[in-house]
C-alpha cells in the first residue's frame, strides 16, 4: 500500500483538506478492492456450484471504475503518475520547478474544464427546477438520473458520481500543489 504523504505543503486549510481527502481515498480504495475481491469470489463459487449470480460482474466493473478514478486522484496527490522525464532531467532545478508549476496549472485547468462539462451534463439547476427526475428527463432528454444498470437494477447515477468526485478531488489536489512550494517532483 502506498503511504500517503505530501511533499508540497499548501497553505493552511487547503493542505489539511488535501490530506484528509487523500486519507479518505486510501481507505475507499482499500474497501472497494476488498468488495471487488468478495464479489469475484462469490462469482467463482456460485459458478462452480452451477448457480451463477448474474449481477456480480456488472457490480465489480462499476466498483473498478470507482477504484480507477479514486486511485488516479490519489496518484495526483502523491505525484506518482507515470511521467516521461527526459525533458525535466535535462533542465536546471529552476526550470524543472517552472515546468512542474506549468503542469500543475494545466492539470488544474483540465479539472476546471471537466467541472464545467460535468455541470452541463448533470445539470443540477434544471433538475431542481423540474421538480422531479421524470420531468427533468422528459424536458431535457437527459436520462442520466433515470437509467438503470442492466443486472443490478440500480440507477447508474450512483456509479457515475465517481466523475464529479474525481473532479473535485483532482481540483483540490492540483490546487494544493499550485499553492504549495511550486510542485517540485521528487
Amino acid at each position: 500500500m502506498t503511504q500517503v504523504t505530501q511533499t508540497d505543503s499548501a497553505p493552511g486549510v487547503l493542505a489539511r483538506i488535501d490530506s484528509v481527502i487523500a486519507r479518505a481515498e486510501t481507505v475507499l480504495i482499500g474497501a472497494l478492492m476488498l468488495a471487488i475481491f468478495g464479489l469475484l469470489m462469490l462469482n467463482v463459487i456460485s459458478r462452480s456450484i452451477g448457480s451463477p449470480v448474474i449481477w456480480v460482474d456488472e457490480a465489480a466493473v462499476f466498483l473498478m471504475i470507482w477504484v480507477a478514478l479514486t486511485g488516479a486522484s490519489l496518484a495526483l496527490f502523491a505525484r506518482q503518475h507515470l511521467a516521461v522525464t527526459l525533458l525535466p532531467d535535462l533542465l536546471s532545478e529552476s526550470a524543472r520547478h517552472a515546468l512542474a508549476r506549468a503542469v500543475d496549472v494545466l492539470l488544474f485547468g483540465f479539472f476546471l474544464l471537466f467541472a464545467v462539462i460535468l455541470w452541463m451534463w448533470f445539470d443540477p439547476i434544471t433538475l431542481w427546477q423540474a421538480g422531479s427526475v421524470r420531468e427533468f428527463s422528459r424536458a431535457t432528454f437527459n436520462f442520466l438520473y433515470q437509467e438503470p444498470t442492466v443486472t443490478l437494477g440500480i440507477r447508474k447515477i450512483w456509479f457515475w458520481l465517481a466523475m464529479p468526485v474525481f473532479c473535485f478531488c483532482g481540483l483540490v489536489h492540483t490546487g494544493a500543489h499550485i499553492l504549495g512550494r511550486g510542485g517540485v517532483r521528487t
